[in-house]
């Protein structure tokens, strides 16, 4: 990013910052994370009209949801409420057996290692997220302006020279209000480790305690690796 584009980022990161830090003096985490949502849903539908640009990205397209899948503790606890709520014992399943096979294949790779392999997020079916709602943060920042690198990406994963075209504008403001929300929480002492989506999936679905030692501000996951171990 330029100096501009950085001065930029740090406007919106300051002041979701303050919005956020504000908001968890009052409401919980996971109340926190949808205002949050519909915050950020809206800036980046506001930034991408401004910019006169179009994304790429279309309902049915799946690309990226075959590249590493990381998200915040509190993320991934809306999305497991999601599938609790909306989806039957069998979809759950079928999730969970997904995503383990997804921690078999990659249990001996190094995080760069996983770059390099095309890996189906287990939440996508038939190239349609099913929790599109409560969508990981970077899930939703994510978008190209030209689906041909994306498809190059995902036929070439071992080429990580392949960068997608993106709005620049949108980037700049998408990471920066990402980056206030997180800071928000972090301040407040919550757990801000950055986890492996498919082992943190299964644990928060299976124990309970993920959740309570979530909300007493201690490490979520046990068991599920996150991006600095």
């Amino acid at each position: 990013m330029s100096d501009d584009d950085d001065q930029e980022n740090y406007s919106y990161a300051g002041e979701e910052y303050e919005i956020s830090f504000t908001e968890l003096m009052e409401l919980s985490p996971h109340q926190a994370l949808r205002s949050f949502f519909e915050r950020h849903d809206e800036l980046i539908e506001e930034i991408t009209e401004d910019s006169g640009e179009q994304k790429a990205c279309a309902d049915g397209c799946g690309y990226c949801c075959h590249l590493k899948v990381i998200a915040d503790a509190v993320e991934i606890f809306a999305m497991v409420d999601y599938v609790t709520e909306h989806l039957d014992k069998n979809e759950i399943d079928q999730i969970v057996q997904a995503a383990k096979k997804n921690i078999e294949t990659a249990k001996n790779l190094t995080h760069k290692q996983q770059a390099t392999i095309n890996q189906q997020c287990p939440l996508l079916q038939n190239n349609h997220c099913l929790v599109y709602p409560m969508r990981s943060i970077k899930c939703r920042n994510y978008h190209a302006t030209d689906q041909s690198s994306c498809r190059a990406s995902f036929d070439n994963p071992k080429d990580l020279s392949i960068l997608n075209q993106n709005i620049t504008e949108l980037y700049v403001a998408a990471t920066g209000s990402t980056n206030g929300f997180m800071a928000a929480l972090h301040q407040h002492g919550y757990d801000d480790r950055i986890y492996d989506h498919n082992a943190a999936f299964i644990e928060a679905l299976n124990d309970p305690k993920c959740r309570q030692r979530y909300d007493a501000r201690k490490r979520a996951f046990k068991t599920a690796r996150y991006n600095n171990e």
